[in-house]
């Protein structure tokens, strides 16, 4: 009883009867009699954690982890522990403080790094226009829709629909955007605007009002791939400049009209889509004919050309027997005169050899006046 037990890895506050403190670690046995033993509590901050030590003294520190601290109540008022910032490489955050003349001094940090405020210094927090989503899909930006500390430094696109946009002809329309755009100077953008993303959502409604109320509704229809090219956002353009940041590329995504006017839209569509396609069929089947037709002439010019090719062949063959056989006359012939004429050289009577006495009947004229006539005439049978 006269006698107290500090195990290792504790702390207390020992205090006699004089009032006299001092800190034991154990692990240790030290007598107890006529003082009283306070366990201090220990802190502890891993990586990625902070311990925020306020003093009796009224200072603070920041000690980042990993780290540990036993509070003392003769030195300490509070030790609170706090998860450290992470700051990505495409991040930056904002951190005020004041200076010894109690001036707000501003410093931009860039990632990637882990954020610890030094005493007495604090992150802004930016409160931008961000997205609502309505029924059927439509997006409708509202203040304060974005709360956040880390800005975003690479390109980054929103949804904006500008509604309640008249044509000349007065048809109300909902111009339905898509917008590329990419913070390309933040000291710009904290000195130029609180909130880019409602400049940028007033601009544009600005520019798409100004271009739709130039036509009519029907005129509008074919005019809106301008709505895909940056210099019909003018006023967009420049805001976005004064601001630190960069336009990219701006799509068109569509409108919204009134039940009325898109039913009237839908039935012209339909009705075009139908004649469209009653005219690509009727032009199928014409290209059908066509092609059965071409076809058939193509085959019986084949046909044609066949038989001309046949009969040209046919006649050739023909023309070239008769030639043969001409030529073997002319060879027989050729061969007779000349064996007759080699009879007559050898005195053959050439009358009996060619008759060889098969005649039935010899004529013999001769005639000695001139007044002589001769005629034959068919025997009698």
């Amino acid at each position: 009883m006269f006698w107290t037990t500090v195990d290792d890895g504790e702390r207390w506050l020992r205090s006699d009867r004089s009032g006299k403190t001092e800190v034991v670690g154990g692990p240790r046995r030290v007598w107890s009699w006529g003082s009283r033993f306070q366990p201090l509590r220990q802190h502890v901050a891993h990586p990625g954690e902070f311990l925020m030590v306020r003093s009796r003294s009224g200072a603070q520190d920041h000690i980042a982890g990993p780290a540990e601290v036993w509070f003392d109540p003769r030195l300490h008022v509070e030790i609170e522990k706090e998860e450290s910032l992470p700051i990505d490489a495409n991040e930056a955050v904002l951190a005020y403080t004041k200076n010894d003349e109690g001036a707000l001094v501003r410093r931009v940090l860039h990632g990637p790094s882990m954020f610890i405020p030094q005493p007495g210094e604090w992150l802004h927090t930016f409160s931008w226009h961000g997205s609502e989503t309505q029924p059927g899909g439509a997006y409708r930006k509202i203040p304060h829709g974005l709360v956040f500390q880390k800005l975003w430094l690479l390109p980054d696109q929103m949804y904006h629909d500008v509604e309640d946009v008249r044509t000349s002809d007065g048809a109300v329309l909902a111009i339905k955007l898509m917008i590329f755009f990419e913070l390309t100077d933040i000291e710009r953008m904290l000195d130029a605007t609180h909130d880019p993303i409602g400049d940028f959502v007033n601009a544009a409604s600005s520019d798409v009002v100004e271009f739709v109320g130039r036509y009519d509704f029907d005129t509008f229809k074919q005019k809106t791939d301008r709505l895909n090219q940056l210099d019909t956002y003018s006023q967009l353009l420049e805001r976005a400049s004064q601001t630190g940041y960069e336009i990219r590329k701006i799509v068109y995504r569509g409108y919204r009209a009134p039940d009325n006017i898109q039913q009237m839209h839908d039935a012209a569509i339909e009705s075009r889509t139908r004649l469209g396609l009653e005219r690509e069929t009727e032009q199928q089947a014409q290209e059908l004919e066509d092609y059965k037709l071409d076809r058939r002439l193509e085959r019986a010019q084949k046909e044609r050309d066949q038989r001309s090719a046949d009969l040209k062949a046919e006649l050739d063959n023909q023309r070239q027997r008769e030639e043969a056989e001409r030529a073997h006359r002319a060879l027989l012939d050729e061969a007779a005169r000349e064996h007759i004429a080699a009879l007559r050289e050898m005195g053959v009577d050439l009358t009996s050899y060619l008759t060889q006495g098969r005649a039935d009947q010899v004529i013999e004229v001769r005639g000695g006046g001139s007044a002589n006539h001769l005629h034959l005439a068919p025997p009698r049978e």
